[in-house]
């Protein structure tokens, strides 16, 4: 099917996206739902492409709390083993006689005094020999630092402005206005941290025949509103589907044919971070829903003195008429 007769030349081309026109040069999606781009780079080395602090500060928390304990115990069970290995004769030892393995043990919790320079009244180990002095002294050090490294990480984490806003599953193609429109919605689910000054922007793509030869065209799509002074509510943000509408009479069928993408970007200002908010999110064509409309989010308390926000009812919608002449 050539999809290039269905595109309303009056439609306003994006060549800013940054991505380029040969479809047949990517895979599926532009931008993931989390809003990561659908981008594996290769051709230089590990080390160059990955960020490490990056990862540490991104990972999801539970995460980075597994990494962090793993990378504890095993830099201590590493010292031990040195510590073992440099023999019993290195160390100034009370009490009565141990197994190996329970010498190990007690070697383990050595190390975790002497990498965390915590003075504890261990009394049944302690360093007399140069080379275990010198390994404690060493592994003292290497503590200092990284517990230095791991208090910026902690910070960084707690500290890094985030986008508390959520976006429905689903982009709807409902009745709007006598029309038909293309909505989602997006809400902020964080008290005390609402967005003012925001800005969205939305790209439309989709791959056409030009010239025998598949295309793949972006658009920025008119949208209702482009701001709102404060994101207190949630906002259903809306692109009219008229004459100037790259969708002007597109199916299911076609939008699934050209692979189409809405790539959605919101900014706005977060006053608890005093800092720029950056949050992007995409829907692919299979994401997207012809007949349909969002139910209402909110309504108004029973002392009339409230509005009740239902958070839950983000993706909730239900199917519609569309107007016979969309």
């Amino acid at each position: 099917m050539a999809l290039r007769k269905h595109i309303n030349p009056r439609s306003v081309l994006n060549p800013n996206t940054g991505f380029g026109n040969d479809p047949n040069a990517y895979g599926g999606r532009f931008v993931n739902r989390d809003g990561s781009v659908n981008i594996v780079r290769k051709g230089v080395r590990f080390q160059h492409r990955v960020s490490i602090f990056q990862q540490m500060i991104t990972m999801p928390l539970w995460k980075f709390m597994v990494l962090i304990l793993a990378f504890f115990t095993g830099l201590n069970i590493v010292f031990a083993i040195v510590y073992f290995f440099l023999g019993q004769g290195e160390f100034n030892r009370t009490g009565p006689s141990m197994h190996p393995l329970l010498y190990l043990v007690h070697l383990f919790f050595f190390s975790v005094q002497a990498l965390t320079t915590v003075t504890v009244d261990y009394r049944q180990i302690a360093p007399t020999g140069f080379w275990a002095s010198f390994v404690s002294s060493f592994e003292a050090l290497s503590g200092l630092v990284i517990f230095a490294i791991l208090t910026g990480l902690v910070y960084g984490r707690f500290a890094r402005p985030r986008s508390f806003l959520a976006f429905s599953q689903n982009a709807l193609i409902a009745p709007y206005q006598g029309k038909t429109g293309l909505m989602f919605r997006v809400v902020g689910y964080k008290d005390r941290h609402d967005l003012i000054n925001v800005d969205v922007h939305v790209n439309f793509g989709i791959s056409v025949e030009e010239n025998g030869k598949p295309v793949y065209k972006f658009y920025s799509l008119n949208l209702e509103r482009h701001h709102v002074d404060s994101l207190n509510m949630n906002w259903t943000i809306v692109h009219p589907i008229d004459q100037n509408s790259p969708l002007q009479n597109f199916t299911m069928e076609d939008l699934e044919h050209g692979q189409a993408e809405l790539m959605v970007q919101i900014t706005g200002f977060d006053e608890v971070y005093s800092a720029i908010i950056v949050r992007k999110t995409s829907y692919y064509y299979n994401e997207i829903i012809y007949g349909a409309r969002f139910v209402p989010m909110y309504y108004e308390s029973d002392d009339d003195m409230t509005t009740i926000l239902e958070l839950n009812k983000l993706n909730e919608y239900e199917k519609t008429e569309l107007p016979v002449n969309s």
